[in-house]
């Protein structure tokens, strides 16, 4: 059993209750029911750990809104032409696909994440109390849970920054009403720098590792600090890059993407030789690196996988049965931990899931676009978990959906047959969610690779990633001709596509090609020394989202998301009303179905 997970439910669990009540009125209040609780509660390092793995559950309880804002806008996949029994959702993702986003619709609700900010706040503000009326409770480990509990926060602005772009920053705790106090909008680039600040400031200050792999992965550990400041500084280079600041400070930041990305992976490799132990030799003889040129970047083998589109038989793909099936991979920096017991993970069945009704369906456009040729889609074994055609009869049923399933994190079993990737599937609702693994990582790398210039390390980079997929584990992905930063940047785009697919990060990738592009006649309406990003908008729907589902909407996609306040998402009207700070909206999506916005109360 996955330990944290019953520390959640064991330690202190009433008082974290108490803590974690929400108000309405304010998106930042967090109210405990008995005043008393809370000042008696900071005693020992348990109290402390209780609330630190408290920020862990709440944070699995927001990842399904974490998916809207960074995936489904993206061309990965098209919306299933089912009923649905969860139809107010179904309808509202389709106004957001189709860019009718709405400042009305409840999915745009920040506050579940920043109640996880307000408690990693409360673990940072009383770790020297604790730490002086403890004596158990050692100086080293609190510099390691004030390590974790800073990077958890930051990836939690993190991710608010990528959907909202200006937000409300503040680290103060929130107790009770006469700690509450209206909150003004931060700029984007200002959270950016702050987050990274404080993160450059922890780091390898955390924990290497735990007794327990389901506490190594499923806990902020230095590797997955490390992967936080990569793409921290990755996005920093974009956002500076389409910016017009100097070129020496976007290839800084890249610099930075190699650094700690090369940093995560030593500590990855690190991680995996103590948990290991007896068995290094062994998992030495299940990777390769495929020519990456990276130092620790062993990735699992698919052996027996070679011609396996011919097969007969149902198969399935070794390194993601690994990955997403058994959890807890070789290659994992950061998931969460669920389980089918306790803790369920309901929501990637909702979105993608493994039967008819679920959200969405994967794009086989968009991977086919990607790969270029039906061949290479056929030998790409990721299509088998991203494009998987459901039957109840693996080999002669019927097709249940025009596209195909994601089914990473199902029990499936997959054949190719009649040119379509077959799966009998089973359900499962206790597979873990995955923030960071090392793939992730590398081509984080390969990206600021091709910002430095250095485009055959990027494309080392992506083949290595493509030949481990590769059904005959030869074929890379690049070419000669790809001897550019835009053909480089491309490539990893492409790359990132076919890896990620149903796991949160696609949006967000497409957000950031087009903010490093730029450009546009207009100024920015609120930052005026730069221009608003209309070209990066154009460009990233004619180079990528128009090859998805959404190709015979281009013109209609550039019209309504229109410049790079498009890209990011409404902030929820009643944060409005409750805070006539947070003005202005964003002006793309200035709308509340015909209500009005006021900043009266």
């Amino acid at each position: 059993m996955k330990r944290y997970k019953y520390y959640i439910y064991n330690v202190a669990l009433a008082c974290l209750m108490a803590l974690g009540a929400t108000s309405c009125e304010d998106f930042l209040t967090l109210y405990p029911q008995d005043r008393v609780v809370e000042e008696n509660f900071w005693e020992d390092k348990n109290d402390l750990e209780g609330v630190r793995y408290g920020a862990y559950q709440h944070l699995a309880g927001t990842i399904e809104k974490l998916i809207v804002w960074g995936d489904i806008r993206s061309d990965a996949y098209s919306q299933n032409p089912v009923y649905h029994s969860d139809q107010d959702n179904y309808d509202t993702y389709k106004k957001i696909v189709n860019a009718q986003l709405d400042s009305t619709m409840s999915v745009y609700d920040w506050g579940s994440v920043y109640t996880t900010i307000n408690y990693c706040n409360k673990v940072l503000s009383h770790g020297d109390e604790v730490l002086a009326r403890d004596a158990q409770f050692t100086k080293t480990e609190w510099n390691q849970m004030h390590a974790e509990m800073t990077a958890l926060r930051a990836l939690n602005y993190f991710y608010l920054l990528r959907a909202f772009k200006n937000i409300p920053y503040s680290n103060d705790v929130i107790n009770s009403d006469a700690d509450t106090r209206p909150f003004t909008t931060t700029k984007q680039m200002d959270v950016l720098d702050i987050i990274i600040k404080d993160v450059r400031a922890v780091a390898g200050r955390g924990r290497n590792r735990y007794t327990s792999i389901a506490d190594t992965r499923g806990l902020m550990t230095n590797t997955a600090i490390y992967a936080l400041l990569a793409e921290m500084y990755l996005w920093r280079s974009a956002l500076r890059e389409g910016r017009g600041f100097s070129a020496d400070s976007v290839l800084m930041d890249a610099d930075s993407v190699v650094y700690y990305g090369q940093l995560s992976l030593d500590a990855l490799a690190l991680q995996n030789q103590q948990l290991n132990l007896g068995l290094v030799e062994r998992a030495r003889n299940l990777t390769d690196d495929f020519g990456s040129g990276l130092t620790n970047a062993p990735l699992l083998k698919n052996e027996g996988m070679e011609n396996s589109y011919n097969a007969q038989q149902p198969v399935s793909v070794p390194s993601y049965t690994s990955i997403f099936r058994s959890g807890n991979s070789d290659e994992s920096m950061f998931e969460l931990q669920f389980d089918e017991s306790q803790l369920k993970n309901k929501f990637v069945n909702k979105m993608w899931g493994h039967a008819n009704g679920t959200h969405f369906a994967s794009s086989e456009a968009a991977m086919k676009a990607a790969l270029a040729t039906d061949a290479n889609f056929e030998k790409d074994s990721r299509m088998w978990y991203s494009c998987a055609k459901r039957t109840t009869d693996i080999t002669t049923g019927n097709d249940e959906l025009p596209e195909g399933y994601v089914l990473k994190y199902s029990n499936s079993s997959f054949q190719f047959v009649n040119g379509k990737f077959r799966s009998s599937v089973s359900s499962n609702e206790g597979h873990n969610w995955i923030f960071y693994r090392q793939t992730d990582v590398m081509l984080m790398m390969a990206e600021a690779e091709a910002i430095r210039g250095n485009f055959q390390a990027c494309r080392n980079i992506v083949d290595a990633i493509h030949k481990r997929a590769s059904l005959d584990q030869r074929t890379g992905f690049s070419s000669n001709s790809d001897n550019t930063k835009d053909k480089c940047i491309d490539l990893v785009m492409k790359e990132r596509l076919l890896e990620f697919v149903g796991e949160g990060k696609r949006w967000f990738d497409l957000v950031r090609y087009a903010e490093r592009i730029g450009g546009g006649h207009n100024d920015d309406p609120f930052e005026p020394e730069f221009k608003d990003g209309a070209d990066g908008v154009a460009k990233m729907i004619d180079n990528f989202l128009g090859k998805g589902a959404y190709s015979r909407q281009i013109s209609v996609l550039k019209n309504r998301i229109k410049n790079r306040y498009g890209l990011y998402c409404p902030i929820y009207y009643m944060e409005l009303r409750a805070n006539k700070y947070l003005f202005p909206q964003n002006p793309v999506w200035n709308r509340e179905k015909g209500l009005p916005v006021s900043t009266e109360e």
